[in-house]
């Protein structure tokens, strides 16, 4: 399954967006940490775990906005 995942940075003092939103395009069969998704959420879930417990202590967090499957 391939997706578009739209995600942005937030500070998480503030709780402001720190950057635009991107999209990254995500292939669920040949990306390993997504091997197991079956549904956006899943996606939406392992993509913030990543990039939130990649570095817990910086001044910003990730929040994915929008999965959309890409036919």
């Amino acid at each position: 399954m391939k997706v578009n995942v739209t995600a942005r940075a937030i500070n998480r003092t503030t709780k402001e967006p720190i950057t635009e939103e991107r999209v990254e395009q995500i292939n669920t069969e040949t990306e390993e940490i997504f091997k197991k998704c079956v549904t956006s959420n899943d996606v939406k879930k392992v993509y913030e775990s990543f990039w939130n417990d990649l570095n817990p202590n910086s001044r910003e967090f990730i929040v994915v906005s929008n999965v959309v499957a890409v036919t």
